[in-house]
């Protein structure tokens, strides 16, 4: 039994963020733990000040904590708050989950939340997966993974291949491919259409996925265009988008054209982010 973690404020109270990790801790086996930062970081903050934000947030946190548990009373939902960065507490409290759970909104109410806007910086920090669920909360079918060759995308592969079987649903893996436009080279010279590593590269991602999970549907796609559109497509009504990234330095620019924050902000479906 692993344990999902999901990072919440005032803002996020009742976001479909929560319903989403109850749910998904049901398939896995999991328990929920609803984390929420009082953040001290904006200013210097008096001691008693602090005590009693502590107090209120443990109280706010713990009724929220109940009304997660009507969703599904099999799963065991537990609360705890940490005071200090937000970021920071909840990257490192996360090290020891199977996956940190966050709220987005519109780009549009990113600021106006705890979480919107921090979304990629927790993603960047977090060593465990993190999972990012837009505030429409749809629930789609199927599972699509991005794909370039890279140990990031072999453990988002990995990932999302373990999802889908878990889920009894297909996956799509996109390898996204646009001809890069050198300035001064005619079109003659350069290639218009994927080469066979480019087919290779996607075909080696998913080797071995029909072994493991024999009852698994997989697809695996050579997309024209550049790989954030093209993901983004893919993954309209999907069930969720697995992408990898390296370091702590956010998302890797080799990876995915640059998976940034308004991949993050602008969700086509929950979102989860895996570290090599």
């Amino acid at each position: 039994m692993g344990t999902i973690m999901v990072g919440v404020s005032e803002s996020t109270s009742g976001h479909p963020a929560i319903g989403w990790a109850i749910r998904h801790a049901r398939r896995r086996g999991d328990t929920v733990e609803l984390v929420h930062v009082v953040d001290i970081t904006w200013t210097t903050i008096p001691v008693d000040w602090a005590e009693s934000a502590l107090l209120a947030a443990e109280e706010a946190v713990r009724g929220e904590a109940q009304r997660a548990s009507l969703i599904d009373p099999s799963v065991a939902v537990h609360s705890v708050v940490l005071i200090g960065s937000p970021t920071r507490l909840l990257a490192e409290h996360a090290a020891s989950a199977d996956l940190l759970v966050v709220g987005t909104h519109s780009r549009r109410a990113a600021s106006e939340i705890l979480l919107g806007s921090q979304a990629t910086r927790i993603a960047a920090a977090a060593t465990c997966p993190v999972a990012v669920i837009p505030a429409a909360g749809q629930e789609g079918t199927g599972i699509v993974v991005g794909v370039d060759g890279s140990e990031a995308s072999a453990a988002a592969v990995a990932f999302a291949a373990a999802e889908a079987d878990r889920y009894g649903e297909p996956l799509t893996a996109i390898y996204a491919w646009s001809a890069p436009e050198p300035w001064g080279m005619g079109e003659s010279a350069w290639p218009t259409s994927p080469v066979e590593e480019d087919r290779r590269i996607l075909a080696e991602a998913v080797a071995g996925l029909a072994d493991q999970y024999p009852d698994l549907r997989v697809t695996a796609e050579v997309v024209g265009g550049r790989p954030l559109p093209a993901l983004y497509a893919a993954s309209v009504g999907a069930r969720m988008l697995v992408v990898g990234t390296h370091g702590k330095h956010g998302f890797s620019k080799a990876l995915l054209g640059s998976v940034s924050e308004d991949l993050v902000l602008s969700l086509p479906c929950p979102v989860v982010v895996v570290r090599t």
